[in-house]
């Protein structure tokens, strides 16, 4: 842990210039401030907290969140995330019992004026955000902790003695870890935690989304989505699309909304029929192409999609999470990079419940098979409704976990 601080004592200047950086590029004064552990007035006391790093991890926590909320219904919950566009997605809830913060970077300062500040009344953290300070000082200031959905990957356990002897130390502050699967119980037993304190319940990844209104349900047009794209991934897609020259539309919802121009100017060479969400455009019948570059909206598409592609496969990005998709019955196409998902690509294939790929040349046979066989579409939408079945007590067993923290 000495090691540790001073090599954040060391490189401060390096991690405070990555956090102006970040200020003034998503123009957020907010940021700064909170990643100092400062500007929280607005956060009430007493909250249940919960860290997420990013946008997969707070479509994760929130079902669990509302589920707490009508067990809870004066209970405050605080998600706090590590970039803006989590933390947008939190804020576009719109309810008055969940606020958000952004994490203070892992600052002995920040941390300690964050705890001051907010007072909280228990603390989760989804997956594996694991923070020296962070954990030292929650634990000192007898503040409960618990992992929740924990995941460990290999890189964690093969990584430098000294941080797995850090990472060790964290883990002995928790009160509780539960594990998604058995490979992960027994990674965080590895790497230090006591076996008596790590429990498998499952993926929360699992679990069905929450839904709001959205547009999307009354679009009387027929269309495809195309989930979390990445860089590349638009335009080869797009290519296959419009080679099939159908009726219906193509709905692309990029992962990182803030890359809309460069999505736009690539799109254009192909076509002139594209439309685009946040500028309002109207669908037309000559619309080809819909850019879906919203925060928050995408899963409240998928409800009448007639199929998915699933975005950040057809990169060496990892893929994304296709249970959600999933929970609307809905089949998914995605390509060969699915190693952030390994375990939930391998259920859904195993179940004849997904279409995985090798490549995008392999894609447009796929698409046009899913648009003209109905018969073949219908009988994997059965096997992705029979499979996400088994998953519908998972929100369940995570409250339960909060509650026996809560209610002591």
């Amino acid at each position: 842990m000495l090691l540790y601080r001073l090599l954040n004592f060391v490189l401060f200047p390096l991690t405070m210039g990555y956090v102006i950086w970040k200020t003034i590029k998503h123009k957020q004064l907010r940021y700064l401030q909170q990643r100092c552990g400062l500007g929280l007035s607005a956060i009430p006391k007493n909250a249940i907290w919960i860290h997420c790093a990013s946008v997969g991890e707070v479509n994760t926590v929130l079902p669990l969140v509302y589920e707490l909320h009508k067990r809870h219904s004066k209970q405050n919950f605080l998600i706090t995330t590590n970039t803006p566009t989590g933390a947008e997605i939190v804020l576009n809830q719109q309810q008055a019992w969940l606020f958000h913060a952004y994490l203070p970077f892992d600052w002995l300062f920040a941390i300690k004026l964050f705890i001051a500040s907010t007072q909280p009344r228990a603390c989760y953290i989804l997956e594996t955000e694991l923070w020296p300070n962070l954990f030292s000082l929650v634990n000192h200031a007898g503040i409960p902790l618990t992992i929740i959905n924990g995941r460990l990957s290999a890189k964690t356990l093969k990584t430098y003695a000294w941080i797995r002897r850090v990472l060790g130390k964290l883990l002995q502050m928790t009160n509780h870890i539960y594990a998604r699967t058995e490979d992960d119980r027994a990674g965080f037993i590895q790497l230090g935690a006591d076996a008596g304190k790590v429990t498998v319940i499952g993926n929360l990844k699992y679990a069905p989304p929450v839904i709001s209104d959205s547009s999307a349900k009354i679009l009387s047009r027929g269309y495809v989505v195309v989930a979390s794209t990445h860089h590349d991934e638009e335009i080869q897609i797009a290519q296959n699309w419009l080679a099939l020259d159908r009726g219906e539309l193509l709905v692309i919802a990029p992962r990182h909304p803030e890359r809309r121009d460069e999505i736009i100017h690539a799109l254009k060479q192909l076509t002139g029929g594209i439309a685009v969400r946040s500028r309002h455009d109207e669908i037309t019948r000559d619309t080809k192409i819909y850019l879906l570059d919203t925060v928050g909206e995408l899963t409240n598409w998928f409800e009448n999609a007639m199929f998915i592609i699933m975005g950040g496969s057809f990169v060496p990005v990892g893929g994304h999470n296709l249970l959600e998709p999933a929970h609307f019955g809905k089949v998914v196409i995605c390509g060969p990079s699915m190693h952030n998902f390994k375990e939930e690509i391998e259920l859904m294939l195993h179940n004849g419940a997904a279409i995985q790929i090798s490549n995008l040349d392999e894609l447009r046979g796929s698409i046009q098979r899913l648009l003209v066989d109905a018969d073949a579409l219908q009988k994997i939408e059965a096997n992705v409704r029979t499979t996400a079945a088994h998953f519908s007590n998972i929100i369940d067993q995570y409250a339960d976990i909060v509650d026996s923290v809560v209610n002591t």
